[in-house]
């Protein structure tokens, strides 16, 4: 009968604590939102891991350019001096862009759309009755979670820190 009850104390214990792992990335995100409410910068950089936002979004914009100005190239020989300037100029504005400011308009907007297509329309998220962004947020495995906003392209991805730390360390820029 003890061994029984040592069994279900430990088969509790072990739910416990699955469901506070599974919780964890929910629970950052509740706190990074109280913080992004409140416009305070220092509990934002505490969610925030910049080195690796910035290489995410350098990573993109620099995909994009090169993609814009590839097909341009052929028929036009100022692409490539194009091509130069404009990646001379990311490496600045992205360390503008990706700072406690930029998460917090990028949350209290509700958009990541940094670079957008030629004649793409912007969209816009849907809002609930406070005027405040809808969001999905998922797990896309173990150490990535990612946070969707409904009606809008883009999102912010989010890795594992420890078993239940979680930072923002990507941005997905919609297109």
């Amino acid at each position: 009968m003890k061994r029984h009850r040592l069994l279900a104390i430990g088969a509790v214990i072990l739910a416990l604590l699955a469901a506070s792992v599974y919780a964890s990335p929910y629970w950052q995100l509740r706190q990074l939102r109280a913080a992004v409410e409140r416009h305070d910068a220092d509990a934002v950089s505490a969610h925030v891991d910049f080195p690796a936002l910035r290489d995410s979004v350098k990573g993109q914009l620099m995909a994009s350019v090169s993609k814009d100005l590839a097909a341009d190239t052929s028929t036009n020989p100022l692409a490539g001096l194009g091509k130069s300037l404009a990646l001379a100029f990311l490496n600045p504005m992205v360390d503008a862009l990706v700072s406690p400011a930029g998460v917090i308009a990028m949350m209290e907007n509700g958009k990541v759309n940094l670079a957008k297509r030629r004649g793409a329309d912007d969209a816009q998220p849907q809002r609930d009755e406070h005027g405040k962004p809808e969001y999905a947020a998922a797990y896309r495995g173990w150490n990535r979670f990612a946070l969707t906003w409904k009606g809008s392209e883009g999102g912010l991805v989010f890795t594992r820190h420890g078993l239940w730390g979680w930072k923002l360390s990507a941005i997905e820029l919609g297109r």
